[in-house]
């Protein structure tokens, strides 16, 4: 066997282990590491989203509009402008929510809007339009449940309503309002 056929298979090592050092010594001086990575700036970006749900039968259950949706890094909370949630019951249109900011937590899957709230229902055949107006609303989507702590003006039909805090439960559609009640009823 001649030297250089004896000595190919060394060389060959020699260059893979330089090849490989020289490799590492690249990816460790790349300024994107992941040690280094912006918790301020968004990990992702989506300009007017639209996104539609919709139930077994194919009717649809809500639609969400916003201006923009983004997260931050390391950060469970999906950041929304100007959201705008509609829901429906059964495929017909039952309310929509608008505010100006919304925040969505993954985990305890809750929301909370802020910023010109404004929870509203059409007129239907049986009841009056609804519009509630707030600065704040939390929504617990596991509990169906709604409340706040700030003033809020709420619509009914001719009737109004203003409240400081209050808490929805949906399943049993009790409403407990919280303090500074003050009702104008107009039958």
């Amino acid at each position: 066997m001649n030297r250089a056929a004896r000595l190919f298979p060394l060389g060959l090592m020699l260059g893979m282990a330089l090849l490989a050092f020289w490799l590492n010594v690249l990816t460790m001086q790349r300024g994107d590491a992941p040690g280094k990575i912006d918790l301020s700036r968004p990990e992702y970006t989506i300009n007017r989203l639209t996104a539609k749900r919709f139930d077994a039968q194919g009717r649809p259950q809500q639609y969400l509009q916003a201006a923009q949706m983004w997260q931050l890094p390391r950060n469970p909370n999906v950041y929304l402008s100007k959201p705008r949630i509609e829901v429906f019951l059964q495929g017909i249109p039952d309310y929509t929510v608008t505010a100006a900011a919304g925040r969505y937590h993954k985990q305890q899957k809750t929301a909370d809007f802020s910023d010109n709230v404004r929870w509203e229902r059409k007129a239907t055949a049986d009841a009056p339009a609804i519009l509630l107006q707030t600065s704040v609303l939390h929504v617990d989507t596991v509990a169906r449940s709604a409340s706040n702590r700030a003033p809020l003006v709420a619509d009914y039909g001719t009737s109004q309503l203003k409240s400081t805090g209050f808490i929805y439960q949906q399943d049993s559609g009790q409403l407990n309002l919280l303090s500074n009640v003050r009702i104008t009823y107009a039958p």
